[in-house]
């Protein structure tokens, strides 16, 4: 994607304290915000069974209450019966609308102290710099990064912070250059988040670079094993292509410094993610991995770049206690039994829901090589570590054939809240191939010359990226939760002939006298804040205590419950 002249976008994701905590696991589940959404089957309750044993009608209470597993003795039949079992329920993914960027308008990373914030890179100036290393720098990894703000994020602002040179002048918006000081570092695929445990180190960055031999063996000899050998390249070009994983903080987001250790060693050539995960209390690397085959012993130094032709691009794991050093990534997500063997995950794109730290999704760029292109799918997770595909297809979908976003997707960034009552993320497009012979607009002749790529936002209405659907009839129950409010309204769709009616429990107890199926008022309708009522009336009841919300659903989608 081109941004005002500028090339790669970068992520940015807030979090909060890094302090060590005991974790326990069960019910009732702590909610980090006052929403439940349903991108994945978290907060759905499995449902459960038994099987009862036939008894006579003069038989013994203790008799009447003898479990068919352990205690029966299997001569009297047994009858089985479920609680809580989910039916007739699917999760669907909802495709996105495509809104190109409005004239001068840049991507949104954050919104932190009252307003959007962006880090975005722009390429090195083609005129020679003295105090600059770029000449020996790989092209393509020697981005500067540049800072913009705006109240609305379309209306942005470019401050001339004067910290460093560029073109000749310091009257500019950059804050952060890898080619300074005799540095080959570079920058490539990165991403800078917040973090506000920290006013020291509250802005801290996250990219690829190259790495120097000095570099390699020391934290080869420091961390042994934890090198990733397919980070060693051969030259392209002349240029040395061997890289790792860097860092630098900052306390402003302008006044950047670099870290002097690799973070990692990993050939994590994309759109490299890091946030702080306020539920595991450690930073988060979401990167490139690649699911390839060790070589035979005796071939290791031969044809050291020979992994590329069968490596899969996958995405792989990492994290810290300290954002000084990463684990060894290991691999999340890559391509299953049930794709095509020729298509790969080949970005990330990981986030969370806009303000809610525990509801875990990407939105991947899948290449598919049969075609050099692609679109943007949907994979959520219930606690940041096992990944699934959610049903339904792509969800920002590719353009006719020719048109600028005919060619491959590609989604960036964070989800965000917009005005409107709309979320969004970042994607760019292009019209061509991914790999086709015809990057540079100006010079292309061969296909759609003329037809410019496109850059915007893929929105959808609030809370919306996922329908727990229910085509004809479906019923099933939260986990206990422990509410943030006394009342709840859904985000859903019903049809006319449908309805969603809703059940209160305490944990461990029974049904909330009043709020039963049978005094429920049909929902039906479309809307973000559509309120749950008993007999005209909205309070919960719950006097307090945790709670677990059973629902009965027909021809409707539920997006998400809220508690206010």
């Amino acid at each position: 994607m081109r941004l005002k002249g500028c090339a790669v976008l970068l992520c940015l994701v807030c979090f909060n304290s890094a302090a060590q905590v005991d974790r326990f696991y069960g019910e009732p589940v702590e909610l980090k915000s006052n929403f439940i959404y349903f991108t994945s089957w978290q907060y759905v309750r499995q449902g459960s069974f038994g099987w009862k044993v036939d008894v006579a009608e003069d038989a013994t209470e203790a008799e009447k209450n003898v479990g068919a597993w352990l205690e029966g003795d299997g001569t009297r039949p047994a009858k089985f019966e479920t609680y809580d079992m989910p039916r007739g329920i699917r999760l669907v993914a909802q495709q996105a609308e495509k809104v190109p960027f409005q004239p001068g308008q840049i991507a949104a990373q954050v919104f932190d102290e009252g307003k959007y914030k962006a880090w975005y890179t722009i390429g090195a100036t083609a005129d020679p710099e003295p105090f600059s290393s770029k000449d020996k720098i790989l092209p393509g990894y020697n981005s500067h990064i540049a800072y913009a703000e705006s109240a609305d994020a379309i209306t942005w602002t470019f401050p001339k912070l004067g910290l460093i040179e560029y073109a000749g002048n310091k009257d500019n918006n950059i804050v952060f250059r890898g080619d300074l000081d005799g540095s080959v570092r570079g920058f490539h695929g990165g991403t800078v988040f917040v973090d506000p445990s920290s006013t020291d180190e509250r802005y801290k960055m996250f990219y690829l670079g190259i790495i120097t031999d000095e570099e390699w063996d020391a934290f080869a000899a420091k961390y042994p094993g934890e090198v990733d050998t397919m980070a060693r390249r051969t030259d392209v070009g002349g240029f040395r292509c061997v890289v790792a994983v860097f860092g630098a903080v900052s306390p402003d987001g302008f006044n950047w410094t670099s870290l002097p250790e690799p973070l990692m060693v990993q050939h994590a050539d994309t759109q490299n993610v890091c946030y702080y995960d306020p539920n595991r209390k450690e930073y988060v690397a979401v990167v490139r991995g690649w699911q390839v085959n060790q070589k035979a012993p005796g071939f290791e130094k031969e044809n050291i770049d020979s992994w590329i032709g069968v490596g899969r691009r996958s995405i792989a794991r990492s994290t810290s206690r300290d954002f000084r050093h990463f684990s060894k990534p290991e691999i999340i997500v890559t391509t299953g039994a049930d794709m095509a063997p020729s298509h790969l995950f080949y970005t990330n794109c990981a986030t969370t829901l806009p303000n809610i730290p525990d509801n875990y999704v990407m939105l991947p760029w899948i290449w598919e090589l049969e075609s050099d292109g692609g679109a943007t799918w949907l994979l959520s997770s219930p606690d940041g570590d096992v990944w699934s595909r959610v049903p339904g297809g792509p969800v920002v979908q590719l353009g006719p054939v020719g048109a600028p976003d005919g060619g491959y997707v590609v989604c960036s960034g964070n989800l965000l809240e917009y005005a409107g009552d709309k979320w969004g993320i970042t994607y760019g497009a292009q019209p061509i191939p991914h790999k086709y012979p015809g990057r540079a607009f100006d010079k292309r002749k061969g296909l759609f010359p003329g037809v410019q790529g496109v850059g915007g936002i893929a929105t959808w209405p609030k809370g919306r990226l996922v329908a727990l659907q229910c085509d004809e009839e479906g019923e099933f129950a939260t986990v206990a939760v422990v509410p943030r409010g006394d009342r709840i309204r859904i985000n859903a769709s019903v049809k006319p002939s449908g309805y969603i009616k809703t059940q209160l429990r305490t944990f461990g107890g029974g049904v909330i006298e009043g709020r039963t199926f049978e005094t429920a008022d049909r929902i039906i309708g479309d809307g973000l804040q559509l309120p749950v009522t008993w007999s005209g009336d909205d309070k919960l009841n719950h006097n307090g205590a945790p709670v677990i919300l059973a629902l009965k659903l027909r021809q409707a989608k539920l997006f998400g419950i809220e508690f206010y």
